[in-house]
């Protein structure tokens, strides 16, 4: 008689690195407030580049009065093209602004999104090793006191069979 005793595959053990939330939080915190300082930081030059061009516009108002004590065409000229200038700066940064609200939305919403999916993985792996405990037998026969006193090569041997009339007597 050739029979093989096969034996169960061994339960894996599950060992999951999870970030704590408290990681999560702050860098998610840190990341807004850079993105905060950044809005807040073109919204100071969008300010700055408007007072410019009411600058330039009420010195364009002076000299059309004739405060300007006989302005030349070339002055007249050159006020002109900074105003044009600074109006053309003013339309850039505003684009820019506009680029860079929509990309903040995108990478906020890209962030929640993979909150979500972070917290359903959590729960599917917590709901998964519940289900790996609770699929491990609890042990239900007391040790035989002659176990205590066998030597350790015989404990050793027996084991496997052990282990396989436990696993047959959970069966069943």
């Amino acid at each position: 008689m050739n029979s093989s005793i096969t034996f169960p595959a061994p339960a894996p053990t599950l060992k999951l690195v999870r970030p704590s939330a408290d990681k999560w939080a702050a860098s998610l915190a840190d990341e807004r407030r850079r993105l905060q300082e950044d809005q807040d930081a073109l919204r100071e030059r969008e300010e700055n580049l408007r007072q410019y061009e009411a600058r330039l516009r009420a010195l364009q108002a002076e000299i059309e009065a004739g405060r300007g004590g006989g302005a030349t065409s070339a002055a007249l000229q050159a006020g002109w093209e900074k105003l044009h200038r600074a109006r053309e700066i003013l339309e850039a940064e505003q684009n820019h602004l506009r680029v860079d609200r929509l990309t903040i939305r995108e990478q906020e919403t890209a962030v929640k999104r993979r909150e979500i999916a972070v917290a359903e993985r959590e729960m599917q792996v917590a709901a998964r090793e519940a289900g790996a405990v609770a699929a491990v037998p609890a042990p239900t026969e007391e040790p035989v006191a002659s176990e205590h006193t066998m030597s350790a090569v015989t404990r050793l041997t027996r084991a496997p069979f052990n282990l396989a009339r436990t696993m047959l007597s959970g069966k069943r």
